[in-house]
């Protein structure tokens, strides 16, 4: 189940960026490098960064 599921449970493929858009706009607060991309599962903070 995907993280859009839990929150507005959606029970249909709705096509929405609303979580791209807010890492992006995380990433442009933290930096570069902050926030990496675990492809095929999410995101992760970066072990550096803490």
């Amino acid at each position: 189940m995907s993280l859009e599921d839990r929150l507005y449970g959606w029970q249909e493929d709705v096509e929405s960026n609303t979580i791209e858009v807010h890492i992006h706009n995380l990433r442009q607060k933290l930096g570069p490098g902050v926030i990496e991309t675990v492809r095929g599962v999410g995101y992760k903070l970066a072990e550096d960064s803490a």
